[in-house]
């Protein structure tokens, strides 16, 4: 179901982000929730989107004047991408930024073991 509130595609009778009853189908233009990205990663989101040809509106949290008062570094984007393209947005997603298990791990000597000192 789909919430016109927050345009998030949800699963429940109630939307679990903003409590909103009033869910329907989705339609193929309706913009949903992508992703939020800190300021580094909205700059890599942003290319590839546009590589894939996939539109997307991206909506600041802090805002133009408080963005320019604490620095850019903090700021947080949202992403939002027409529903018809959201599967193969979250794709995108996916791989750009998920860290499997055998690359966030640091590689050690010795089979994995602790080495002792005499």
């Amino acid at each position: 179901m789909y919430c016109e509130k927050c345009y998030h595609i949800v699963e429940e009778a109630r939307c679990p982000f903003c409590k909103n009853r009033r869910l329907r189908e989705p339609e193929g233009k309706d913009p949903c929730f992508l992703t939020e990205q800190d300021y580094v990663s909205t700059g890599i989101l942003e290319d590839v989107l546009q590589q894939n040809g996939i539109p997307f509106l991206k909506k600041a949290l802090m805002g133009a004047g408080m963005a320019i008062k604490v620095g850019p570094m903090l700021e947080r984007n949202r992403f939002y991408v027409p529903f018809e393209q959201l599967e193969s947005a979250e794709a995108l997603v996916e791989e750009l930024f998920s860290v499997s298990e055998e690359d966030g791990e640091l590689p050690e000597e010795d089979g994995g073991q602790p080495e002792e000192e005499e």
